[in-house]
């Protein structure tokens, strides 16, 4: 979720957004949570089929990635890449990282005699990030069966 603020609100960008947009100099996190950056590329077929724009979203949750992988070859909108964000608490440093994904793995987490699903997210230098608040390391991240894997 973000937070806006009025002061934010840009003037400039007014000047190239469309009926319902608006264009912030500034935003900020409510959570200290993982974020997905999507690089899309968007083709216009039937006006001109050579015309390809680039656009960039930043998403809170897998699932709303996974909304643009399903829209697949029928599209006009192509996924270029994804990034997985994360806060300190969750990369084990005291900042931001920003890592492009390789693959995302369908694994368990055991949680007392229970396991449950998860998507573990893998980078392509090969760390893993859980999708849940757990605290197993990466050795420790059972990735068991592959669920999207990127292209680069």
């Amino acid at each position: 979720m973000f937070i806006t603020r009025d002061a934010y609100q840009s003037p400039v960008a007014a000047l190239f957004l469309g009926n319902g947009e608006a264009g912030w100099s500034a935003t900020e996190l409510a959570l200290q949570q993982t974020w997905f950056l999507v690089l899309l590329e968007e083709s216009d077929p039937v006006n001109d089929p050579d015309f390809y724009c680039n656009r960039t979203v930043l998403l809170f949750d897998f699932q709303s990635v996974e909304q643009f992988i399903l829209l697949g070859q029928d599209s006009n909108v192509r996924l270029k890449s994804v990034h997985i964000v994360t806060p300190g608490h969750v990369n084990g440093s005291d900042s931001w990282k920003m890592d492009q994904l390789r693959a995302v793995w369908q694994g368990r987490e055991p949680v007392d005699e229970y396991e449950i699903p998860m998507d573990i997210f893998e980078t392509v230098c090969g760390k893993k990030y859980p999708a849940s608040f757990s605290v197993l390391s990466n050795d420790e991240l059972a990735a068991e069966t592959l669920k999207f894997e990127f292209s680069h």
